[in-house]
């Protein structure tokens, strides 16, 4: 069952969140180049970028890829977000392109995109945490099949996939699995 799905949402990065992906002090002010590089990745993302998440309940094919991470009376959710492959394809031509510091910049806000994706869709459904494949005691591999058993469920609304590794490419994307309670599964 489907929960929610935006595709390109307008999303609006704290720049507390941005900071954190950049390693950047938070009391302190972006300045000079740093500052203009901020802005710069922010405006690409912006005019750029096509993120989308979609949220949707577990069925038994999603469970049975989660292990025993939650009582099996738990109904799951589980939300797919993606900063799009585009800030992927163009921080990598600004590698290529000997800029350093708009590849660094536009591969931290991509991945602050996830963040604020993942945030919104959790926080609609009256959760504050999730757990995802690659955190402690759930190794990256966990994302092939656990994205075969989503893609069998549903239709994603942009490109997603896994190397052998189990990373998803395009690389600033994210599957969170979290608890559901009764009142979320309500629909509007």
């Amino acid at each position: 069952m489907m929960l929610n799905q935006e595709i390109h949402p307008r999303i609006e990065v704290d720049e507390r969140t941005f900071k954190r992906f950049l390693r950047f002090p938070p009391a302190r002010a972006f300045e000079g180049a740093m500052a203009e590089a901020a802005a710069w990745a922010k405006d690409w993302f912006t005019q750029n970028g096509r993120p989308w998440v979609v949220s949707l309940k577990a069925d038994a094919a999603i469970r049975a890829t989660t292990g025993d991470r939650w009582p099996p009376e738990t109904d799951l959710g589980v939300i797919v977000a993606s900063a799009g492959p585009e800030a992927e394809a163009h921080a990598g031509a600004c590698f290529e392109n000997d800029e350093p510091d708009r590849y660094y910049f536009l591969e931290c806000y991509a991945a602050a995109v996830v963040d604020e994706l993942l945030t919104r869709a959790r926080n609609a459904h009256g959760q504050s945490r999730h757990y995802s494949p690659g955190y402690p005691e759930w190794g990256i591999e966990a994302n092939i099949p656990l994205l075969r058993a989503i893609q069998n469920q549903v239709t994603l609304p942009g490109p997603l996939r896994t190397l052998d590794s189990g990373m998803l490419v395009p690389k600033k994307s994210q599957i969170a699995v979290f608890a559901l309670n009764p009142s979320s599964l309500e629909t509007p």
